[in-house]
């Protein structure tokens, strides 16, 4: 009846400085940095020409390239150890309504085997089953929390947390998806017509990463030399220090930014 919750190997050895960070900050309370990058995405304008694709599922595996590179981020911490996952996967917030009133989502579980194709379909599956009511996940877990007194809410969801990712153990009976937020999770804001939000991590979730998309605008650049105006998109990233550093801060977006650079899409 009782599963393990997240697939995990075995503890890590950290150094001393992330002990140090571990000991200095509490989850979404001061932890979170907050960091900026501006890419261009001409070449994956144009790759999205007569294709059904959309951004999202490019940075979604372009995401998944990124932890690749850097299994460090796939990480998760429990009671003070850290643990790698053995699985990539990654949560992609979702508007169950036009009027944009309800938020839910979907992970996409082993992104890193995936192609844009399969991504695009789990993803356009799930979204059409959360906003025509036909994801039971979606569905049980918005009954549990309409029928709960708000202020009960904290508690129930702490509980949660502390079982299914501290104590590492799931089942049915806690009424929730299981590993419901996997390695990281990316919003794309720019749908709504946002440039840039830099987003909060959430608790509950135990990611230490999320990345917000903003819609793409033209700017005056300096390309190849030359001054012209280039259409750039903002990538807003939020990083939990205890887990992520400006080291590691900066591979991964290093790699991000490749991936639009040399045209991987694939």
């Amino acid at each position: 009846m009782f599963q393990k919750n997240v697939a995990l190997g075995k503890k890590l050895k950290v150094s001393s400085w992330r002990k140090t960070a571990f000991g200095s900050w509490k989850v979404t309370q001061d932890s979170q940095v907050y960091c900026l990058q501006t890419i261009n995405v001409e070449g994956a304008l144009e790759y999205l020409k007569g294709r059904s694709l959309s951004m999202t599922h490019l940075a979604g595996q372009a995401c998944a390239r990124m932890i690749e590179d850097n299994p460090e981020i796939n990480t998760l911490i429990r009671f003070g150890k850290f643990y790698p996952r053995k699985e990539t996967s990654i949560f992609f917030q979702v508007a169950s309504d036009k009027e944009g009133k309800d938020l839910s989502g979907h992970v996409v579980r082993n992104i890193d085997k995936m192609s844009l194709e399969d991504i695009q379909n789990d993803l356009n599956s799930a979204a059409s089953r959360i906003k025509s009511g036909d994801d039971f996940d979606y569905k049980k877990v918005k009954k549990q929390m309409n029928i709960i007194p708000t202020f009960l809410l904290p508690s129930l969801i702490n509980f949660l947390g502390f079982v299914l990712y501290k104590l590492n153990i799931w089942s049915s009976l806690l009424g929730t998806p299981k590993d419901a937020f996997g390695s990281m999770m990316i919003t794309n804001i720019g749908s709504l017509g946002m440039q840039r939000a830099y987003v909060p991590l959430v608790a509950y979730s135990h990611c230490p990463l999320i990345l917000a998309l903003g819609c793409v605008y033209e700017r005056v650049g300096v390309v190849d030399g030359e001054i012209k105006i280039e259409k750039v998109m903002d990538c807003c990233w939020t990083l939990d220090h205890r887990v992520l550093d400006g080291v590691v801060g900066s591979k991964m977006a290093k790699r991000f930014e490749a991936y639009f650079k040399s045209l991987e899409f694939k």
